[in-house]
């Protein structure tokens, strides 16, 4: 992902929904590892749940959610990168690096 150096940036957005498309609870998500030029942060939210193009049915829904936003220091350009990790169904765990080109 690209991100504006100083600027806060949308990097995750998650949401837990029954089948109705009514919220069941948020969406647990940790950080492993903060980046070294900036600072990740979790908020909870009302978000815009999205498919990823799979047209499921509670695609496009408004719900409440869990962001993750990145921001770097103030000036800094070049790479930066983080460690997220959260559960999935049946009690996996799904564990992420988000790599960021931060740019002027």
């Amino acid at each position: 992902m690209t991100a504006r150096s100083g600027e806060r940036t949308s990097v995750l957005q998650n949401s837990h929904l029954n089948g109705d498309c009514k919220f069941i609870d948020y969406p647990r998500v940790d950080i492993v590892e903060q980046p070294k030029h900036g600072r990740t942060e979790i908020i909870h939210q009302p978000i815009v749940v999205d498919s990823g193009g799979k047209k499921m049915k509670c695609d496009k829904v408004k719900a409440n959610g869990v962001a993750v936003y990145y921001k770097s220091h103030p000036g800094y350009v070049g790479s930066d990168k983080f460690i997220l990790r959260t559960p999935e169904e049946r009690g996996s765990i799904v564990e992420g690096v988000a790599e960021v080109k931060v740019v002027k």
